[in-house]
């Protein structure tokens, strides 16, 4: 047994501690044996390990070792340079460029399985290269959207959902009215503390990236002397300072709770509601005008793939696996499915339609039970989309940009002034634009 397999299967040792959690034993009847690193630990992954479980049930010759885990990135970032990572893993599509020499190729795939590059969204696929090799098949396309919970907008007398950021604010008013001392309720639940959450609301104000350019033209901060990024700041921190808005960092718990009557979020939310009992709705997020923006699909597409970790023989296993994702059963109804029977339909479709992720798989998106599902038609972007929010997609810089946004806003909620004006904006964000020019230095310069 390699020594990678020895490294997934120790994790179970640290399972009390919260950092893992190893969703099934190493083969042990000859099957090829493919370790599987994700960070998919919320409701979303307890699908992902049955439909895993369902695979390793029905396959003959591939058993698939599946390790869920917060400190994905921490494992990768150690175990990459050794040779000890997973054999397949998911990550979003703008660490391709981070992670390259640690990828394997994966243009034989349309020789080794049924699947063919035709079938995928080429506004997607193409995102899956870089310098014309392809490292990635696309798993899911995480776009942000509004939940809200149905029954605290009737209490509060709200008809129609929001759908531009000042209704935002009056629903939010009006729901936290309904708060008592026992039963603390919030009409808005962002998270300062969730980066993809924030970023998701602050960019359908209509500003673009946080650092906008390309490699060629070169890159440009875009914090200050920015209308849109300013009437963002200023909105989130007025939900904050008049209470409409909680403090906590389990935003998720809280609306599963009923305490929170709209929020910002991914599918991975799904589960977890529909487990809980709320009774909640999905919508596109507002805007400032109330129209739609579908140029930006919000959010970022995690994909399949297989890393230098691997041997010919469990890459190629992967790649079975990876095939039986597109092309196999979903689940019977049980728990796991709230009683669902997916079973009609293939383990990527389940994915979406359960989870509300958007996909990139055109058989999936074409099949009616797919389009059948008012929100994912009415989510999915247009063709030309970026998936993206921090930077543009393959950027050096993306993860800094990302955690720098984290810190930015935390910042702003609890130390910016009340009543903030735009020369407030400017003056406080002077320094993260700084920042985010140290790292196009660093990377680019």
């Amino acid at each position: 047994m390699r020594k990678q397999v020895s490294f997934a299967l120790a994790l179970s040792m640290v399972m009390t501690s919260g950092m893992a959690t190893v969703a099934n034993a190493a083969a042990d009847d000859g099957k090829t044996n493919v370790v599987f690193w994700n960070s998919w630990t919320g409701g979303d992954g307890d699908t992902l390990e049955a439909l895993v479980n369902k695979f390793n049930e029905e396959s003959d010759t591939v058993h698939v070792e599946m390790t869920r885990t917060t400190s994905f990135s921490d494992m990768l970032q150690t175990s990459l340079p050794t040779g000890e990572a997973a054999d397949l893993v998911l990550l979003s599509t703008n660490e391709i460029t981070r992670y390259k020499s640690y990828l394997r190729s994966m243009d034989d795939i349309w020789e080794n399985t049924g699947l063919k590059e035709e079938d995928f969204s080429q506004a997607y696929l193409s995102m899956c290269y870089n310098d014309d090799t392809l490292y990635a098949i696309p798993f899911q396309i995480s776009t942000y959207m509004m939940y809200y919970n149905k029954d605290l907008f009737e209490q509060a007398g709200i008809e129609e959902v929001p759908t531009t950021f000042d209704q935002w604010t009056e629903a939010a008013e009006k729901i936290s009215a309904l708060s008592t001392a026992d039963n603390p309720i919030y009409g808005s639940g962002l998270f300062y503390c969730y980066n993809g959450q924030n970023q998701s609301v602050i960019q359908r104000f209509g500003t673009d990236y946080m650092i906008t350019g390309n490699e060629e033209d070169g890159f440009e901060a875009n914090l200050l002397d920015n209308q849109a990024f300013a009437d963002a700041m200023i909105w989130m921190k007025n939900l904050y300072d008049n209470g409409y808005n909680p403090q906590e960092t389990d935003i998720d718990s809280m609306m599963a709770a009923g305490q929170i009557g709209l929020m910002t979020n991914g599918g991975w939310l799904k589960g977890t509601l529909d487990a809980s009992g709320v009774n909640y709705g999905i919508a596109s997020l507002p805007t400032v005008t109330g129209e739609d923006q579908k140029e930006y699909a919000l959010g970022d597409m995690s994909s399949f793939m297989i890393t230098t970790s691997a041997t010919d023989e469990t890459a190629k296993a992967a790649e079975e696996f990876i095939n039986w994702w597109m092309t196999g059963t979903g689940l019977e109804a049980c728990e796991t499915t709230q009683d669902v029977d997916y079973s009609n339909v293939t383990p990527n479709a389940e994915w979406s339609i359960s989870m509300c992720y958007l996909n990139a798989y055109l058989p999936t998106v074409n099949s009616k039970e797919y389009q059948a599902v008012d929100v994912l038609v009415d989510l999915t972007p247009s063709e030309t989309a970026q998936v993206q929010m921090f930077t543009a997609p393959g950027t050096l810089f993306y993860s800094d940009a990302a955690s720098c946004q984290g810190d930015y806003v935390e910042d702003w909620v609890f130390n910016g002034p009340t009543d903030p004006t735009y020369d407030d904006v400017q003056d406080f964000f002077a320094d993260y634009q700084a920042d985010l020019e140290d790292y196009i230095a660093d990377y680019y310069d």
